[in-house]
């Protein structure tokens, strides 16, 4: 199986799932999940897939334009991003 890498963000979502559970039923009780870190965790997760999402498109802009340089530092761009947020590779 491929490594399975979880971002801290998502790691805080599941646990505010968790914590609002009905672990009889196993649905989850949104209600009762502060509005305000909800909404934080989703301007974050946000953010991050924007800044991932960026790089891959410049990415391509220069492999298209034959720059390796470019190439090359926006990988490291892309792997310093990686490295900076994720907590836990594995499952």
């Amino acid at each position: 199986m491929k490594d399975l890498a979880i971002h801290n963000i998502h790691r805080r979502l599941a646990e505010a799932a968790y914590m609002h559970m009905n672990h009889e039923t196993g649905r989850i009780k949104v209600e009762n999940i502060p509005a305000r870190l909800i909404e934080l965790l989703l301007l974050q997760n946000y953010m991050l897939i924007r800044q991932y999402d960026e790089l891959h498109e410049l990415s391509m802009v220069a492999y298209t334009a034959g720059d390796m340089e470019w190439l090359h530092n926006i990988c490291e761009a892309i792997e310093f991003l990686k490295d900076e947020t994720l907590t836990k590779k594995g499952w």
